[in-house]
């Protein structure tokens, strides 16, 4: 009996041991797990699921076009017959020549951007090629000359001139009325008084070039007056010689009593006034009381 009540006291002090030492293993770990948690809070958080990253548009660049070089113009065919030109004009040995620079031109008139003073050139697109040649011993020649080499000028000779422009010097681009007369008796009578815009912008327009002085010329006696009439001046020229030459003078502001060549157009034009004059073209003198 003593046996097994010892027995019992036995388990019973063993069961109480086994539960303190479990207990205390039990505390061991929580103080441990406490001891995480404050060491790393991210122990505790919540992860939610990671959702789907939204796509970001990307914005599509316009293509920037690939600029085209501009391709220098081979030199043209016609640079031969420029050569002649100079060799024919100057007597210079075409070997002696050589072509150092070259340029495709459009101009807005025959007269390719080098007008030969005193010429009139009709108004039209003209397309062409603009020459540089030099000679053996530094001489330059410029050329100006159409696609096909048919009309050919040598500008520096053109430009080397002095010239003069009527229409800027006697300022007739405002000019509101022309009174052409005519020659009689040494008197100039009226043979039309021009007020229509159009005809007053043709007539001027012959005149709206560049002119080259020639010396005076007594000789010269002028059968046609044009009288350009403006908001507060006038202005007189007289035209065309008895011979028969196309020469212009300014009567005022002209001490060096300079005569000029007109074109020929602006002689055609007038022609027409002097057609309704009766026969023999010479208007008749007016009656006096």
């Amino acid at each position: 009996m003593k046996k097994i009540l010892s027995i019992i006291l036995i388990i019973t002090i063993g069961g109480f041991i086994i539960t303190l030492i479990v207990q205390d293993i039990l505390e061991s770990q929580a103080k441990n797990n406490l001891l995480i948690n404050k060491t790393n809070p991210q122990v505790n958080l919540k992860i939610s699921p990671t959702s789907p990253p939204i796509p970001t548009s990307v914005p599509t660049s316009t293509p920037i076009p690939t600029p085209i070089p501009t391709s220098t113009p081979e030199p043209p065919s016609i640079g031969g017959k420029a050569m002649a030109f100079i060799s024919s004009t100057y007597g210079i040995n075409p070997s002696d020549l050589k072509l150092f620079k070259y340029e495709k031109k459009k101009w807005p008139s025959y007269a390719m951007g080098c007008p030969e003073p005193g010429k009139y050139y009709a108004q039209a697109e003209t397309s062409g090629w603009v020459l540089h040649f030099i000679e053996r011993n530094n001489t330059e020649y410029l050329i100006h000359t159409n696609e096909e080499g048919t009309n050919i000028i040598e500008c520096n000779k053109n430009i080397s001139e002095k010239t003069i422009n009527i229409v800027e010097k006697l300022k007739l681009s405002t000019t509101k009325e022309i009174i052409l007369r005519r020659l009689r008796e040494e008197e100039y009578f009226e043979m039309a008084i021009i007020k229509e815009e159009d005809e007053i912008t043709t007539i001027i327009q012959y005149l709206d070039i560049d002119l080259v002085a020639s010396i005076n010329q007594d000789v010269c006696v002028f059968l046609l007056e044009l009288e350009f009439i403006t908001k507060n001046t006038s202005k007189e020229l007289k035209i065309i010689c008895s011979d028969g030459k196309n020469f212009m003078k300014i009567e005022d502001n002209n001490p060096e009593k300079e005569i000029f060549e007109i074109p020929i157009e602006l002689v055609n034009h007038l022609g027409k006034y002097a057609a309704q004059v009766p026969f023999p073209g010479i208007p008749e003198k007016p009656k006096t009381d």
